[in-house]
């Protein structure tokens, strides 16, 4: 009867113990903040995202010599000594075309401590969602995605922005401020007078204006097929008319030699 409960006593220890140590190893570690130490190398004003003025503070490690840039706010700078004071009233320095603290050069070369809690992290660029279709005619015409995804947004189709980057790709050559939104405001407000045609005259429709500047194979599905040309390279479409003259020329002009010389 005594080993029975001297063996269950001794259990119920253990138990107690485990659990102490579970909740020891099951507690989360206190996070250790090491501020950043070293020699000051420059100080430069800049803006958030929020459009404050902060300032870069390029720091050089004594040990290591390697460099990294932190954001700081103007009173962190100010409390750190990187901006100007007067001596005679200790208030900040301004600069006087901007109206911001100055920053005090002399501290360049200086050594600085900077707790990481003052330390301002940028904040990461959201990506814009873009259309898949938008993206792959922005690749194609070596542009920004979001611009095409604007345009569509615009209330314009894929189709027709297409033949408009294409159309935009062939006119600018003659008039470089020529841009596809350009040809799609004169789509929709049906006026084509800024846009010359080779001939001298001014497309009066979209049909007129698409069939005098845009050749009939340039068009969103050859695109997304992975099947159309470069809209840069003319070799495709050089090669396409010298087909169209060779086959023209074939079979004119073969004399037979059927003829017969008369001997006199």
């Amino acid at each position: 009867m005594f080993k029975t409960k001297t063996l269950t006593g001794i259990f119920l220890v253990l138990a107690v113990l485990l659990m102490q140590v579970g909740t020891v190893f099951a507690a989360p570690a206190t996070q250790e903040t090491t501020p950043i130490t070293g020699t000051i190398v420059s100080v430069e004003p800049s803006t958030d995202a929020e459009g404050e003025t902060t300032y870069l503070v390029t720091v050089k490690d004594d040990e290591t010599g390697e460099t990294q840039t932190v954001r700081v706010s103007e009173d962190t700078a100010a409390s750190l000594g990187l901006l100007a004071k007067d001596p005679a009233t200790g208030e900040l320095v301004l600069d006087p075309t901007t109206g911001e603290p100055v920053v005090d050069e002399t501290q360049f070369g200086q050594p600085v401590t900077i707790a990481s809690d003052d330390v301002i992290p940028d904040e990461e660029p959201e990506d814009e969602d873009v259309h898949p279709i938008a993206a792959i005619l922005a690749e194609f015409f070596d542009m920004d995605a979001g611009e095409v995804n604007e345009l569509h947004e615009d209330g314009y189709g894929f189709g027709v922005i297409a033949q408009a980057l294409w159309m935009a790709q062939k006119l600018e050559t003659d008039n470089p401020e020529v841009t596809a939104a350009m040809i799609l405001e004169a789509k929709s407000s049906g006026n084509y007078e800024d846009f010359v045609l080779e001939d001298g005259s001014t497309a009066t429709n979209w049909g007129q204006f698409k069939k005098a500047v845009l050749d009939k194979k340039h068009n969103l599905g050859v695109i997304v097929s992975g099947h159309a040309d470069s809209p840069d390279d003319e070799t495709a479409q050089q090669e396409h008319g010298k087909g169209k003259d060779k086959d023209k020329d074939k079979g004119n002009g073969n004399g037979n030699g059927h003829g017969n010389n008369n001997k006199p």
